[in-house]
C-alpha cells in the first residue's frame, strides 16, 4: 500500500482507492450503490428485511433502488453506523453478523405428500458432528445417523458461511430427493440424497439462486476411517458409508422411494422431489 504516492492524489481519488482495497467479508465482493443490480444485492435484499430498523418495504428485485437504498440506510441509521445508502464494507460486516442467522426451527412434522424427512440439528460450530433422524411419512423414525455438515475454510483459515459458496450446509427447509450415485469416489458408491429447493430459512432463498449441488452422501476418502471425524465437505451433507446404504436401502425397501437417473446439477430439476430435509441450528 502505497500511502506516500496516494497522498499526492485528490480527496476523490484517494477515498476511492482506499475503498477499493477493502476486502469485503464473503458472500460480498463489491460496494452496492444506485443502480447496480445482481444476486449480491439479492443477497442485501432477503438478509437486511430481517433488521428491526428496517420498516419500509424491499422488493426482491436484484436491483439497488430507492427502496433498497433506503431499506439500507435505515440500518445504518439504526446500528449506528455512517447513513449513506451505500452497502459499503463496514455495512456488510454488520449486516452478516446480525442478521446471517435465519431463526429457522423445525416443526416436528412432515409437509403432506412426502414419503421421508430427514431432520439435521447442526451446531454453530460445524466442525462438531451431528446425529441426524430419518423419518417416514408418519414421523416414525427408521435411522438415526452421524454427519457433518461443515464446508471450506477462507484462505485466512475461518470457516465459511453458509451464505458463501463451498460454505456450510445451509439451514432451513428443503425439497430433497434420491439420485444414483455420482461418479466420482469421493462420493461413495451408494445413491444419493439432493437438496433440490429451499422452502424456508436460509434455504428458501439461498437454493439454487445461490447455492446447488448439495448432496446427502458418503466417500471413499483418503486417510479416513469410522470413528473419526469426517471431511469437510463443499456445502454437502458427510455421513459413514454404512449409514448412507441404510438410507438407500430404507427408502427404496420400505418406503417405496424411487432412485431418479442423476441429472448431475441439471436445472430445473427434472423430477417431483420425494423428501424434505430440515437443517436447524441449535445454539
Amino acid at each position: 500500500f502505497r500511502w506516500l504516492s496516494l497522498m499526492k492524489l485528490p480527496l476523490s481519488v484517494f477515498l476511492f482507492a482506499v475503498a477499493a482495497s477493502a476486502a469485503f467479508p464473503c458472500p460480498f465482493k463489491r460496494a452496492l450503490t444506485d443502480g447496480l443490480t445482481g444476486n449480491d444485492v439479492l443477497m442485501v435484499q432477503n438478509l437486511i428485511t430481517r433488521s428491526p430498523y428496517v420498516t419500509a418495504p424491499v422488493n426482491k428485485n436484484s436491483q439497488y433502488d430507492a427502496d433498497t437504498k433506503n431499506a439500507v440506510t435505515q440500518f445504518q441509521q439504526g446500528e449506528g453506523i455512517t447513513a449513506s445508502g451505500i452497502f459499503d464494507e463496514v455495512t456488510a460486516v454488520r449486516l452478516l453478523e446480525k442478521h446471517s442467522y435465519d431463526g429457522y426451527k423445525d416443526d416436528g412434522q412432515i409437509l403432506p405428500g412426502y414419503l421421508y424427512k430427514v431432520h439435521i440439528p447442526v451446531h454453530r460450530n460445524r466442525s462438531l458432528e451431528s446425529v441426524a433422524t430419518l423419518y417416514d411419512s408418519q414421523m416414525n423414525v427408521l435411522l438415526k445417523f452421524l454427519v457433518r455438515a461443515k464446508g471450506q475454510n477462507a484462505a485466512d483459515g475461518s470457516p465459511l458461511s453458509e451464505l458463501c459458496s463451498n460454505g456450510n450446509t445451509p439451514t432451513g427447509l428443503m425439497l430433497f430427493d434420491l439420485n444414483s450415485p455420482e461418479d466420482a469416489p469421493t462420493y461413495g458408491p451408494f445413491p444419493i440424497n439432493r437438496c433440490v429447493s429451499g422452502l424456508r430459512g436460509n434455504a428458501a432463498f439461498l437454493l439454487p439462486t445461490f447455492r446447488s449441488g448439495i448432496l446427502m452422501h458418503t466417500g471413499e476418502w483418503t486417510g479416513w476411517r469410522p470413528p473419526f471425524p469426517m471431511p469437510d465437505s463443499h456445502g454437502c451433507i458427510h455421513a459413514w458409508p454404512e449409514a448412507i446404504r441404510a438410507v438407500w436401502q430404507l427408502l427404496t425397501s420400505r418406503l417405496g422411494v424411487a432412485v431418479h437417473e442423476n441429472p448431475y446439477g441439471t436445472w430445473p430439476y427434472p423430477y417431483t422431489p420425494q423428501g424434505l430435509i430440515s437443517i436447524e441450528q441449535v445454539d
